[in-house]
């Protein structure tokens, strides 16, 4: 049996990076790790929001995705993505309504309202131009991590929003561009966030 050719590793790696790095995961994982910085019952809130947040809006983009509905649960296509972010957007908003009547701590109710800031910058563009989100949320979080680690640590950290960008050109899902453009979307929401975690701190 011949090995798989490189060029279908590299393809087939990408699409791996896609998956684990995904925009439901980090997102995930942003919630539960500012979650954590209040106990248990931080952790529990994380991630009921989480749900509403990331996972809910996941799972129907799946569902959607194996009826035909949509282009891949990615929704390549991007006509088909302004209705389906509006509809991430109420999940998320919901998710974020959740958070405040459970009293989120400051930090994991900042990372949703930047969760909404986010959602509204990505659609408002989507609606002319084919943003990557996951390039927006990755480095979103990945910059988020300079609030958490040390900074040797965090700059490491960035090889997974550099290689998520690498991975959605691999796909050819987005152009260097559009990831580039997604970069700098999620780095200005990181610098929305912060006030929002002083105002909430304070």
């Amino acid at each position: 049996m011949q090995s798989p050719s490189h060029p279908n590793r590299s393809l087939r790696l990408a699409q791996v990076i896609s998956e684990v790095f995904g925009p439901a995961p980090l997102l995930t994982f942003a919630l539960v790790q500012a979650g954590i910085t209040t106990g248990v019952r931080g952790l529990w809130t994380a991630l009921l929001g989480a749900l509403l947040i990331a996972v809910l809006p996941y799972a129907a983009l799946i569902l959607l995705a194996r009826t035909g509905r949509v282009s891949g649960r990615f929704v390549a296509d991007r006509r088909q993505r302004g209705p389906i972010l509006a509809c991430v957007l109420a999940s998320v908003v919901l998710g974020v309504s959740l958070l405040v009547w459970l009293g989120a701590g400051a930090q994991l109710l900042a990372v949703g309202i930047a969760s909404i800031i986010g959602l509204l910058v990505v659609t408002a563009v989507n609606l002319v131009w084919k943003l990557s989100i996951h390039s927006a949320i990755a480095a979103f979080v990945g910059v988020l991590q300079f609030s958490c680690f040390p900074a040797p640590i965090a700059t490491m950290l960035l090889l997974v929003p550099a290689a998520v960008g690498w991975a959605r050109v691999r796909e050819r899902a987005h152009t260097p561009l559009q990831v580039l453009a997604g970069y700098v979307s999620g780095v200005a929401v990181f610098l929305c966030y912060l006030p929002i975690l002083a105002a909430l701190a304070g």
